[in-house]
Parts: C-alpha cells; sequence; structure tokens
C-alpha cells in the first residue's frame, strides 16, 4: 500500500527457568493474583475496573508459548521442546498490494438473485421436493459494506498466494454458487456435492496462476458458542416453518424455507474441514489451523506484509483486526473479477477514527458477540437490518462511548441481555489481544505487554504449546481443546431442533461419561492449574441447565484409572502380526477386534519392559494401539484382553459384514457404522419406536410391528452413505431420521473426542513419536468423522413403504428398477448402496444375537427379530437363490 510501514513483530521470549513461561499461564484467581497490579487507567469502555495491568514484577503474565517439534521421547518429562519452530513456511510470491489499493471509482451494483424452483412431485402425504433451485442468500454480514466493495481483473492476483478464511470460503460456496447451492441442507443434515463443488473451486485458482493459503479456525472464542446458540435457536424456529409447510404439501415454499434456513449458519461449517483439508493435501496446499480464530491469524500475516501471502480474503471481521488495508470478499471465476474493500476507504466514508469503528463494529455484532439489543429494536431503528451507519450514530449521541450509550439505554439492555457490556469488554480485549502463530513458530498475543492479570476472561485458559502443536498438525481438533480453554462443554443447537427426552437424557448424562474420560487422559499431563478447575456442561435448549463434567476433586462417575488401564497395551512387531494375520489392516476396526479372538495373540498385547509403547514411529502401529485401548475404554475388551460379550458382538457383525466389504469396496466407512451402530444400541437410540417428532413421515403402510421393523431398518440405514452425484438433493424428506440423525451426531462426535484423547495422550507421555509429517493423516483415519446425511434411511424407508407383492420377485425387480428416477434420480448407485444397507442391518442383527440378552433387553431384541422378518421378504434373491 502507498504510504505504508511494514509493522514489525517483537519477538517475545520463553523465560524457560520459569515454570510458568515453560509451561502455561494460570488464571489470575487460581494463582490468588487478584491484587497484584493496580488497575488499569485506560477508558472504561475497554478496560472495565476488574481487568488489571500486567504486573511487570513477575513473570506469570507472559503469553509466549514455543510451539517446537517435540522430540525427547522421555515420559518423565511431559513437555519436551527444542527451539527449532515447526512452522516453516516455504516463501510464496507476493502481489503488489498497491494494485488492491487503488480504489476504482467503478463500484459494483449490488445484484440479487430472485429464486426459482424446480417442479415438485406429491405422493400421499410425503411431498417429493427439489433442491434443484436458487435461493438469495441471506447475508449475515452488515449490508452496508457491499456498497463499498470495488470490482477489479483477478489477473492482479496471478503468481500471488491469498490468505483464506477456510471457514468464509466454504460459507461462501454453499451461499453463492449458482449450480451447487443446496438449500435442503438443514433437512438432509448433509451436502450431496460439495465435494466436486470445493474442487472446480480450487481448479479455478489453479488455472488463474493464484495459490490459495487456507487458515482454518482452531478453538472458537470467548461468547462465541452463546453466540452460535442464540442464533441456532432462532434459525431453528425458522426449520420448524419449512417442516410444516413440507407437511402441508407445499414444496416449493418448503424449499425455499430451507434455503433460508441452510444459508444462515446453523450447519457446522467445522463438519467440511476434514473434506477441505483433504483435497488440500491431495494437491499438496499448505494450509495453517489457528490456534482461535482464523481471522486473528490472518490479520498477523497481513499485519507484517508476510512473505507467506500477497492478499488477504475473508469475512468483515478482518476489519476489525490492524491489517495493512484491503481485504478481498469475493472472486467470480466467469466474468474474471473480484470484489475488495478497502478499510480505510471505509473509515473515511464513515467518519470515524479506528477505535470509534472498531466499537461500532462490535456493535453490530460478531461471532463472539452478539449485537448492540438497542440496533435489533425496530422502535429505535426504523430500517431494519440495521447497518454501522445506525451504531456510529448512537456512539456520537454518547460522547462516542459505549458504556455511555449503553447507560442511555439500560432498561431495554436489561431485559434483553442484562450482561452484554460485559460481553463488549471481553471481545473488545480479545480482539486487541489476538492470538496468532508467528512466523518463528511461536504462539504470541499481539500487545502483550499490555495483557491484564485476568486475560483467561477474555481469551481463556492457556494450554502448553504442545497442544497447539497437535492442533496445528491435525493431530487434533479444537473441540477437546476449547472444553479445556473455557472450562465448559457446550452442546451446540441441532439441525431439526427437537430436544426430545432421548436427546436430553443422551447429552445430559449418557456422554458425560464419555466426556468425562476423554478430559482426564489429556489433564493427568497438563499443569495442576488446569487439572483442578472444574468443567461444566452447557445445553442449547436450557439456558439454566448446567452440569459439572469433571470436578476439581476428581470425584469420578467410574473408579476405572484409564490411565493404568492403556498402559497394559505394549507395541507388536509387525512380522509378529503378519505371522498370525497376513492380511491384517491396522486401523480397520475389524482386524484390531478380530484378532482378539485367537489367544496366542492376545498375549502378545501386554505390555512388558520390551514391548512397552516408547517413541513409536510406525503410524499403523500408533493405530492399532489407539483402537486397542478405546475399546478396552468402551468395555469391547476386558483387563485380560479378551473380548467381552460387546466385543464378541462386534466382532460377529464385522465378520458378517466382512464379504459387503470386500464386494463393494467403494462404499465407505462399513466397519466403522458397524461400531457406531453398536454404540447406538448400547445407548438405548436404535431401535424401532414409533414416539417419533413428527407422525406425518411415519411408514404409512402395514400394523405397528411393519412400520416399527421399517422405521428401525431405515435407522440402520441412516447410519450409511447414499452415493450421490454432485448435484442438490431431490427426493422426499423425513423429520424423525433428521432426528436420529442428530442423536448419533452427538454419540460420534463424543467418541470422536474420546479417540482424539486417547491419541493425544499416546504423545504427551512420550510414547509415540512427536516429529512426524504424517499427523494429519494418522489422525483422520481414525473413527469417528464420517456422519453422513440421512438420504439413505430416506431412501429405504420410501422404497419398502409400498404396498406391492413383496413375495413376487418379478414385483420387487420393477419396483427396484422403477424406483430411483422417480425418487432418487440423482443416487449413483441405488441398487448396491440398499443392497448393503440389507447387509447391513443383517449384520448387526447377527452381532446382537450373540448377547442373548445381556446387555440388551429382551423387548429391543424381539424388535430386532421382528425387523428381519420383515425384511426378509422384501430384498431380491440373486441367481443362486440367496
Amino acid at each position: 500500500m502507498p504510504g505504508r510501514a511494514a509493522a514489525s513483530a517483537r519477538p517475545y521470549k520463553v523465560d524457560a527457568s520459569s515454570p510458568v513461561d515453560a509451561g502455561f499461564h494460570l488464571p489470575a484467581a487460581t494463582k490468588q493474583l487478584a491484587n497484584c497490579g493496580p488497575e488499569s487507567k485506560a477508558s472504561p469502555d475497554i478496560c472495565p475496573s476488574r481487568f488489571l495491568a500486567p504486573d511487570t514484577s513477575t513473570s506469570c503474565c507472559h503469553f509466549t508459548l514455543l510451539l517446537a517439534i517435540l522430540q525427547d521421547g522421555n515420559p518423565s518429562r511431559p513437555y519436551p521442546f527444542s527451539t527449532k519452530p515447526f512452522l516453516a513456511l516455504p516463501p510464496r510470491g507476493r502481489t503488489n498490494r498497491d494494485r488492491l489499493t487503488q480504489l476504482d471509482t467503478a463500484r459494483r451494483p449490488c445484484q440479487h438473485r430472485l429464486p426459482t424452483y424446480s417442479p415438485s412431485l406429491a405422493r400421499a402425504a410425503a411431498c417429493f421436493v427439489s433442491s434443484k433451485t436458487n435461493n438469495m442468500p441471506v447475508n449475515f454480514e452488515d449490508p452496508w459494506f457491499k456498497g463499498q466493495e470495488v470490482s477489479y481483473n483477478v489477473s492482479e492476483l496471478q503468481e500471488c498466494a491469498i490468505a483464506v478464511d477456510a471457514s468464509y470460503f466454504l460459507r461462501q460456496l454453499l451461499e453463492q454458487a449458482e449450480n451447487y447451492n443446496e438449500p435442503l441442507l438443514t433437512a438432509l443434515g448433509g451436502l450431496t456435492g460439495i465435494q466436486a463443488r470445493i474442487q472446480v473451486e480450487l481448479d479455478n485458482w489453479l488455472r488463474n496462476r493464484t495459490t490459495p493459503f487456507f487458515i482454518f479456525d482452531g478453538q472458537p472464542m470467548v461468547g462465541q458458542d452463546e453466540v452460535t446458540t442464540k442464533q441456532g435457536r432462532e434459525i431453528q424456529k425458522q426449520t420448524g416453518v419449512a417442516w410444516k409447510l413440507y407437511s402441508e404439501g407445499q414444496a416449493e415454499a418448503a424449499v425455499a424455507a430451507f434455503g433460508e434456513c441452510a444459508s444462515q449458519g446453523l450447519y457446522n461449517i467445522q463438519a467440511l474441514y476434514p473434506m477441505l483439508q483433504d483435497e488440500l493435501r491431495l494437491r499438496k496446499l499448505h494450509f495453517l489451523v489457528a490456534p482461535l480464530n482464523a481471522a486473528a491469524q490472518i490479520a498477523y500475516l497481513d499485519m507484517i506484509d508476510s512473505d507467506q501471502c500477497g492478499g488477504i480474503m475473508g469475512p468483515l471481521e478482518l476489519m476489525l483486526y490492524p491489517i495493512q488495508d484491503t481485504v478481498i470478499r469475493s472472486i467470480d471465476w466467469t466474468s474474471n473479477t473480484c470484489a475488495a474493500i478497502s478499510k480505510k476507504n471505509v473509515m473515511k466514508v464513515l467518519n470515524v477514527s479506528e477505535p470509534h469503528f472498531i466499537d461500532a463494529f462490535l456493535m453490530t455484532g460478531t461471532p463472539f458477540l452478539p449485537p448492540f439489543p438497542p440496533l435489533t429494536d425496530s422502535t429505535l431503528v426504523k430500517s431494519q437490518p440495521y447497518n454501522i451507519v445506525d451504531a456510529i450514530n448512537m456512539l456520537r449521541t454518547a460522547d462516542k462511548s459505549v458504556t455511555m450509550v449503553s447507560t442511555t439505554f439500560h432498561d431495554l439492555i436489561k431485559n434483553q441481555d442484562p450482561t452484554w457490556l460485559d460481553k463488549y469488554r471481553k471481545a473488545w480485549m480479545a480482539v486487541k489481544h489476538f492470538v496468532y502463530i508467528a512466523e518463528s513458530g511461536e504462539v504470541k498475543v499481539h500487545d502483550a505487554d499490555h495483557l491484564t492479570n485476568d486475560n483467561h476472561e477474555y481469551l481463556g485458559l492457556q494450554i502448553p504449546w504442545e497442544m497447539f502443536h497437535y492442533l496445528n498438525t491435525g493431530l487434533i481438533g479444537p473441540r477437546l481443546l476449547s472444553w479445556i480453554t473455557h472450562s465448559q462443554v457446550y452442546v451446540l443447537p441441532t439441525l431439526d431442533g427437537s430436544a426430545t427426552e432421548e436427546y436430553k437424557k443422551l447429552v445430559s448424562s449418557q456422554l458425560i461419561p464419555l466426556e468425562e474420560t476423554a478430559l482426564s487422559l489429556v489433564l493427568a499431563r497438563l499443569h495442576r492449574g488446569i487439572v483442578y478447575k472444574d468443567i461444566k456442561a452447557k445445553v442449547w435448549y436450557d439456558d439454566s441447565y448446567s452440569a459439572t463434567v469433571l470436578d476439581h476433586r476428581h470425584e469420578a462417575r467410574t473408579k476405572t484409572n484409564y490411565g493404568v488401564q492403556m498402559a497394559t497395551w505394549g507395541v507388536i512387531k509387525e512380522a509378529d502380526i503378519k505371522q498370525h494375520f497376513p492380511g491384517f489392516e491396522h486401523g480397520s476396526i475389524f482386524s484390531e477386534v478380530h484378532a482378539l479372538t485367537k489367544p496366542d495373540f492376545v498375549k502378545l498385547t501386554f505390555a512388558e519392559q520390551k514391548n512397552k509403547a516408547r517413541n513409536v514411529e510406525s503410524a499403523s502401529i500408533i493405530k492399532s494401539i489407539c483402537l486397542w485401548r478405546y475399546l478396552h475404554i468402551r468395555g469391547y475388551i476386558d483387563d485380560q484382553h479378551n473380548l467381552t460379550n460387546w466385543g464378541k458382538a462386534l466382532d460377529r457383525a464385522m465378520v458378517a459384514l466382512e464379504p459387503v466389504v470386500k464386494k463393494f469396496p467403494t462404499v465407505p466407512y462399513l466397519y466403522e457404522s458397524v461400531l457406531v451402530a453398536m454404540e447406538m444400541v448400547r445407548f438405548g437410540l436404535l431401535n424401532g419406536s414409533l414416539k417419533v417428532v413428527e407422525p406425518l413421515s411415519l411408514p404409512m403402510h402395514g400394523d405397528d410391528d411393519d412400520k416399527s421393523s421399517l422405521m428401525l431398518i431405515s435407522r440402520c440405514a441412516t447410519l450409511l452413505k447414499l452415493r450421490h452425484q454432485a448435484n442438490g438433493y431431490t427426493g422426499p424428506l423425513s423429520k424423525n431420521l433428521l432426528t436420529f440423525h442428530s442423536l448419533a451426531g452427538e454419540v460420534r462426535s463424543a467418541e470422536r473426542a474420546l479417540m482424539e484423547a486417547i491419541l493425544a495422550s499416546l504423545f504427551l507421555y512420550g510414547q509415540g513419536q512427536r516429529k512426524r509429517d504424517d499427523s494429519w493423516e494418522l489422525s483422520h483415519q481414525l473413527p469417528f468423522l464420517f456422519n453422513p446425511d440421512v438420504a439413505l434411511g430416506i431412501a429405504v424407508k420410501t422404497y419398502f413403504d409400498e404396498t406391492i407383492n413383496w413375495n413376487s420377485e418379478k414385483e420387487k425387480t420393477e419396483r427396484l428398477a422403477t424406483f430411483p428416477d422417480a425418487f432418487v434420480p440423482y443416487s449413483m448407485a441405488f441398487s448396491e448402496d440398499l443392497e448393503v444397507a440389507c447387509e447391513f442391518f443383517e449384520a448387526v442383527y447377527a452381532g446382537l444375537q450373540t448377547l442373548d440378552g445381556q446387555g440388551i433387553s429382551a423387548n429391543d431384541l424381539k424388535a430386532w427379530s421382528k425387523a428381519k422378518e420383515y425384511l426378509a421378504p422384501r430384498t431380491l434373491k440373486d441367481a443362486s437363490g440367496n
């Protein structure tokens, strides 16, 4: 930019002699530092009295951490490190930023696409809808900024690397892609064409000789879960309207309503991270996972004029930070143009200083701060939605002070959000002291010299640098870390919006022990200041609910010492494994389970002095150890490393499914889905219950036993994936199966947290080689990341819910031949997927039969038997009569 000096980044050194600096920063309350320093003399807007100025007489206020490649495998030293930074990115070509700052006088007009709809079909009580439609996206960002964007030719970006906010990139694909828009996202619980869209978009970057440098969000900011929950509940009301329209047969109106919900952010965009990261790794494109929000990391790269990128692309939130100036907002590869906005020009148009701009921007709301309540009141701000100009006008009437304007509207704020001012102050401080990974490989905080002693209030607890390293390299995800950082397990809103009794019991009771176990495995290696801090649980459907997941007295719900339990698993030589099982496939789950049916192999699994896990390098061995430890913790394996009753049931189910896995090698995650099915059965969720949230989407034909059997079969199918073309889904919907999908999603999420805790603990104890370049692959080849949509469950339910002569092979053949075109026209291989779904049910049934009534109620087992009888005449026989 013309006349701009590059910002300098002063390194903050770690005082290795200080146990605090070498570990992490304790909260002021824990360290009893409430009176360590004088109260800040800064503005009351940004530094309330409880925010303390840093006490320079002690080293405890240093927030700097060194992210290092950990080389010392000695378990007696939990945090060995070297000074070599892990973040060593190759130099990237830089654009001439001046080209983006010379603002065009010709501005692009704001254009909105009106929705168009494809024809819909109606069949009985079920409504058949198509997602081949264009819906005008609902923009959560301030629409005023759209008029400040300037158009450039994309040739300006050639031979450059652009730092891109990954969440923003993915949301744009969902909201703005004309041919890939999927309005039924919130009705399906997933996406059918997003992977193809990602590939097309990355191809466009390649053709333009521009390199995207993706930055992914890490842990959520303080307050972000609360904002997400509030927005999610509002969107759930809209999905309720959409489902009502669907039940009334108003297909086009239902699609439009679902489309608005899909574009407003109820779907967790981070669920698409593995898919995008996998594609980036295939293309050898570098990406980075930020410690907290991606916007702060991108702002740092822009602030120092980094060689890693020549421009930045992301949300308006970037303008909260000290960026150079220009933010790329969108790229239109068809017209070869990109839209960008200048922060300096925006402040010039608004006639405000940067602090005034930040105050007003925060008042309009961010992902971690709800909007200023008076702005949303139509009696005060006539033109809704409000924009930043309204916020600035309010500030100008109160001497540009957020505190004064809050006092003016005290009664309104007290009724709507009484703690808003405190939330604002935390957000302001979080923006001022944003956290980032420096190019040197250190995790730093901006303006650390003025960091207050109670920074845990707005930045969260500080975890050891080793955990940040695992987060950035993809070994673990941010969810488990956020539980520790914020001392809170937050259950976010579901897509279906149904808080059934089953759901409440699951998230408030049944999953708590899994979360407690996951936390205990990691906390055992962290500083005791964090170890002895209570961790609470919050849920989206009840603001008053609060439960303790882990208390500082460690009064565990189970007396099992999982650390000792896991230590019994030793390292088995690859040659010994191949000797017993030549076809052993590490990480398949089936191999790990079935191997324990052989007593001679079981003897090899025990840890002795010669085969204890120390600095294990093989990713294959690490995967197997993690799976055995998981199965042991979950009760599929006993302390003698033999299969329990549930372990034998799991093995029997997988043995039954093995021919199907070999017959359809391209159908993903079948063994993992069997494990999920078993977990769902153990939680009492995989059954044929007809107590549902939407009676109209129950099966229409047969008696109650037939309907119950079909519900059970279709719920099993919901755990699998319908292979679908890269098009928006077209077909029937089912809110009942979406509700079951939410239950399965919560189970998968808790199981994944436990799996990541097991993996992280292995490295924290020095049992795995820390210096490695396959951390992402190692983690993502372990189970519970796969979360399919409900399309196959709906298809199976619709297929069998028909009054034909199921004993006639001819009629069954005709039904199978005509069904896909009529009901799932974009399915790629429905007959194969149907066969897989039926065989999957049979396999799970075979496994449950081995329990002989132990661990499963007689009524549930009877329901499974009836479902098998229901399915038997409805499946096609092959040439051999099977």
